[in-house]
Parts: structure tokens; C-alpha cells; sequence
């Protein structure tokens, strides 16, 4: 395990995408998703840097450009094998604890994010040698598409060595949660953050009209609060469920 707890967020972006191709780089009032999302990470207070991590694809040398464009840090691995790319990311800026944010949720809190790494070096303290992992994706815990997950270098470095599957590895915190092996927490967030039934990640046309709509409607523009896109939400229940027959719950 490295030691020096160099804490980066690693954002997973490609363009490739069955239902909204594209979906990285398609703009949000003036400026593009993935710009909109790094922008909010950079609030992070715990957080030593932004690493966007894609792929080796040659579709997605476009969000390279972007990145260097926008003055935001870039690793490229391979396109299906996320838990190699994200541990080549770790390795090319030598962190020992990340966050994994993925690259169609634009309201990613970084509040929420602060909280998890302050949970995770609490719960490395007093672990022992399992891996880590801590989340707030949960139904107890922030709205769908504003959460994220916290963890250890070492998790990667087991799910590297221990998943050969691609679906795993692809997959390998929901690997991690479910195994006795790592050292999961489901961190809760407070009563004013949490509804399991709002959907603020972009993955569908509809998604992407209920962003927009915020972005136009919220005060902040980057760097809005979740607690005032929940209240915006709550006082116009209808568009908080424009977008809920398309996405499945957190499980209770």
C-alpha cells in the first residue's frame, strides 16, 4: 500500500455512450458537461487534484484536447478495463486514496465528496489492512448522480490482481461492496440531501432537459449547492420526476 495520502478524484469520461452518445462533451448553458463537472470538483477542499481519466480510443483523444484546453489533468488507459485505467491514473499522479466520480453526473456534490474523504481516512485509521471503500450512494445517503465513492489505492491494487472477468472489472466497486475481503461504509448524508427518487445523472435525452433546466433555474451556475438544487427541485415536483421512469432506484 502507498502511504503519503495524496488524495486525487479521478473523473471516468469517454465518448462513447449506447443511449447519448457524445454525453461528455454535450453543453449545458454555454459550457460542456465534463468542464461543468470539473469545474464543481475543483471546490473540493480535500482533494489534492482533478485527473480526468479516458481512454486510449482515438474518439476520445477530443476530450483530451478539452482538458488541456481547460487546464485539467488527463490520463488515458483502456476504454473497457476501468480498474486498469483508474490504477494507472493512481500510479501516474502516486495517490493513495481517490475518488471516483463518473463523467455524466454534473452535479456531483463536492461537499458530499469532502465528507467521504474525512470518512475514509477516519475508517483507514482504525481498519487494520482490509482495503477501503467509502460511499454515499445509497438511498440513505445523496440523490442518484450526485454521490460518488472514496477509497483506498488498495482496492484497485486487489481488484487488478484478483478480477480477470471484464464485466468485474469494469464493475469493481460493486465488486467491493459486495465482498468481505474490503472495508465498505455506507456514509449517510443529512435528511436535507437525501431523496432516493430524484435522478441527477444524464443519461437520456429527458436527463439531459431536467440539467439544463437546473443549471437555468439554480442560482451558483458551478458552483450551485446540492441543497439548493434539491430545493428547487422539491417546490416543482412534477420536473423532479420528469426523468424517474427511466432509472431504477437504489435498492432498499
Amino acid at each position: 500500500m502507498h502511504n503519503g495520502g495524496r488524495v486525487g478524484i479521478l473523473v471516468q469520461a469517454r465518448m462513447g455512450s449506447t443511449r447519448l452518445p457524445g454525453k461528455a462533451l454535450v453543453p449545458i448553458c454555454g459550457k460542456p458537461l465534463l468542464q461543468r463537472l470539473c469545474n464543481r470538483m475543483a471546490l473540493c477542499r480535500r482533494a489534492r487534484e482533478v485527473i480526468v481519466a479516458t481512454s486510449g480510443q482515438s474518439q476520445d483523444d477530443v476530450i483530451e484536447e478539452c482538458c488541456v484546453l481547460w487546464g485539467v489533468k488527463v490520463f488515458r488507459g483502456p476504454e473497457r478495463d476501468l480498474t486498469a485505467r483508474l490504477l494507472g491514473a493512481a500510479d501516474a499522479f502516486g495517490l493513495s486514496e481517490f475518488v471516483r466520480v463518473t463523467g455524466d453526473n454534473p452535479l456531483t456534490d463536492p461537499e458530499g465528496l469532502d465528507a467521504l474523504i474525512t470518512e475514509l481516512m477516519e475508517q483507514q485509521r482504525g481498519n487494520g489492512i482490509r482495503p477501503v471503500l467509502v460511499h454515499n450512494m445509497h438511498r440513505d445517503g445523496h440523490p442518484y448522480g450526485a454521490g460518488a465513492e472514496a477509497a483506498s489505492r488498495s482496492v484497485l491494487e486487489y481488484c487488478d490482481r484478483h478480477l480477470t472477468d471484464p464485466h468485474g472489472r469494469e464493475y469493481f466497486a460493486a465488486y467491493a461492496k459486495k465482498h468481505s475481503e474490503f472495508h465498505c461504509v455506507e456514509l449517510h448524508s443529512a435528511a436535507d440531501i437525501q431523496r432516493p427518487n430524484y435522478f441527477l445523472t444524464v443519461d437520456h435525452e429527458e436527463d439531459l432537459r431536467l440539467i439544463r433546466r437546473i443549471y437555468e433555474s439554480v442560482p451558483g451556475g458551478d458552483h450551485m449547492r446540492l441543497k439548493d438544487v434539491i430545493r428547487f427541485l422539491d417546490a416543482n415536483p412534477r420536473l423532479a420526476q420528469y426523468n424517474a421512469h427511466l432509472h431504477q432506484p437504489f435498492p432498499t
